[in-house]
């Protein structure tokens, strides 16, 4: 038997966090980017009436403005009144950030999404195939993308885009690549709520009585999404101590300011055995007589962010190394007289050789 886990509190918690921006209107004012005859007004208004939104300081609720995965998942979260726990996902990306709480209990209950190991995808915009996924598979236990979309059309909680796929593609009609918007995601817990679709599917429930670890519920979950819609990767013990050599190679940075043979001043940073946690690095500077090298081994902190703490000698020397791009690494030197002389600056843009 399904179990019917809802209150009205819960909803308006979970879709209060997703649309409430700082700024807000004043109660009850009329959203002028939303006219009557907007294909969401009806939900908009009900969850306007319900103090469960608000809009911006010019008077606009701004429909078409995409929803990240996380924001989504908190709503999931609130709206299935998802039991908390207190095991916690081990991540490719270390920072603790505030989304690791939902996180933790959707993998716990297998829901297909694509933000379990990575932070920079969980503020990525969400796709609706991705959405329709995880709400068919908690509401109904489908783990299809297509059974997942004729679910939701069956019961009218959405519609398909693009009218010209209806009869011969499934997928192109509903728009399953497409972003979710502000405007989709309040029409979606509208009609489920009107259709009284407030309960966990018995696969839902099952994953959660497991015992399996957490990461393997949550690599589980994101091989349940289509292909279509999947990115990132799944995390293991194993996967986390795979090398990561994007990362490796030779980044320099050269400038000529004078005619004399010391008038120039450069930076190469060498960055080796980098893996998912972190990289070695050395990294030579210098401005005219002055020089200096330090070697030691930096720590993700981000997708794209790593820190140098410390060097191999063990003296104090921090360093951040944010990669722009696939051929460019930006250093900032926080502390870090070791290994240096006087005046020799760390900061700055080098380039992949």
């Amino acid at each position: 038997m399904k179990r019917f886990y809802f209150t009205i509190i819960s909803i308006i918690v979970g879709l209060s966090f997703f649309i409430s921006p700082t700024n807000s209107v004043a109660a009850k004012q009329v959203f002028k980017d939303v006219p009557t005859n907007h294909y969401a007004y009806d939900a908009i208004k009900w969850a306007y009436d319900f103090n469960i939104i608000n809009g911006y300081a010019n008077g606009t609720f701004r429909p078409n403005q995409p929803v990240t995965e996380q924001q989504f998942a908190q709503i999931l979260v609130s709206y299935f009144d998802l039991e908390p726990v207190s095991e916690e996902l081990d991540k490719f990306t270390k920072k603790e950030i505030p989304s690791d709480a939902n996180y933790n209990t959707l993998a716990t209950y297998q829901v297909p999404l694509n933000g379990y190991f990575h932070n920079s995808i969980r503020g990525a915009a969400v796709k609706r195939g991705t959405v329709a996924q995880a709400i068919a598979y908690i509401a109904d236990g489908q783990t299809t993308l297509n059974k997942a979309i004729r679910f939701l059309l069956d019961h009218d909680i959405s519609n398909g885009q693009n009218a010209k796929y209806e009869q011969t593609n499934l997928q192109h009609f509903f728009g399953t690549t497409n972003n979710l918007t502000r405007a989709q995601l309040v029409l979606f817990f509208y009609n489920m709520q009107n259709k009284n679709f407030f309960y966990r599917s018995d696969m839902a429930e099952e994953s959660f009585a497991s015992n399996s670890p957490l990461y393997e519920r949550a690599s589980s979950a994101r091989s349940m999404l289509d292909k279509s819609l999947r990115t990132g990767s799944n995390w293991s013990p194993t996967a986390d101590k795979k090398p990561n050599k994007s990362w490796n190679g030779e980044y320099t940075y050269f400038h000529t300011y004078g005619k004399g043979d010391l008038d120039s001043k450069g930076r190469v940073l060498t960055i080796s055995n980098s893996t998912k946690t972190g990289f070695q690095l050395t990294y030579y500077t210098y401005d005219g007589w002055e020089s200096g090298t330090i070697e030691g081994t930096a720590t993700f902190t981000t997708d794209t962010k790593a820190r140098l703490s410390k060097t191999a000698d063990g003296d104090r020397c921090v360093i951040e190394f944010e990669r722009l791009t696939n051929k460019t690494i930006k250093t900032t030197e926080f502390y870090c007289e070791a290994g240096r002389d006087q005046g020799t600056t760390y900061s700055g843009t080098l380039t992949l050789e």
